[in-house]
């Protein structure tokens, strides 16, 4: 498979595993107490993580994991657990976070991790690498990074044109989309 066509596959998988269009309503939700520059420092920041995050696995990915003994399927138990947490947080309205949604830090890791790079693309980025080749992977992993990147830094542009009630009621529905993700990793950790 030439270069090309391998970067569109491997690109086509990342970018709808990643989903950044999911993350809109928990960014939103994460940093609505914010300063309009420490919402834009929140998006850098989550997508220099997740991009951190993406490589380190793509590169070293299984070694990672067989230093510390973890199995995927236990990576996925956790992110899952992750996930649904989330999700009542937003659906309930209370908060695990110590310091609340005001921390440009905290919306950063949880938007890289699980959002953007979750079990799925950091097992993701193995597979590809294998089936598509090393540079096709990079170059597809960095393209979705980049285009993450352009949706998260706009979602306020987005907020002002669809409105804040829209966004909060995306945001709930996004929020039982997230937990029953979170549920499916859970399942599929356990399961094998």
């Amino acid at each position: 498979m030439d270069f090309v066509a391998a970067f569109v596959s491997a690109f086509a998988i990342l970018f709808a595993i990643m989903d950044p269009f999911a993350s809109i309503p928990l960014y939103l939700s994460l940093t609505k107490k914010m300063s309009d520059a420490d919402k834009k420092a929140a998006a850098n920041n989550a997508v220099i993580v997740a991009a951190v995050i993406a490589f380190a696995f793509l590169f070293f990915g299984m070694q990672v994991l067989d230093a510390f003994g973890v199995t995927l399927a236990s990576f996925k138990v956790f992110g899952g657990f992750v996930l649904a947490l989330l999700a009542l947080e937003s659906l309930l309205g209370f908060e695990f976070r110590k310091g609340g949604q005001s921390d440009p830090h905290v919306a950063s890791v949880i938007i890289a991790t699980p959002m953007l790079t979750g079990p799925g693309v950091m097992t993701a980025v193995i597979v590809l690498s294998v089936q598509f080749g090393l540079l096709p992977t990079a170059a597809a992993a960095a393209a979705a990074l980049l285009i993450a990147w352009l949706i998260l830094t706009n979602s306020l542009r987005l907020q002002k044109a669809i409105g804040s009630n829209t966004i909060e009621v995306a945001s709930k529905v996004m929020a039982l989309l997230l937990g029953a993700v979170g549920i499916e990793l859970i399942r599929a950790g356990i399961t094998g």
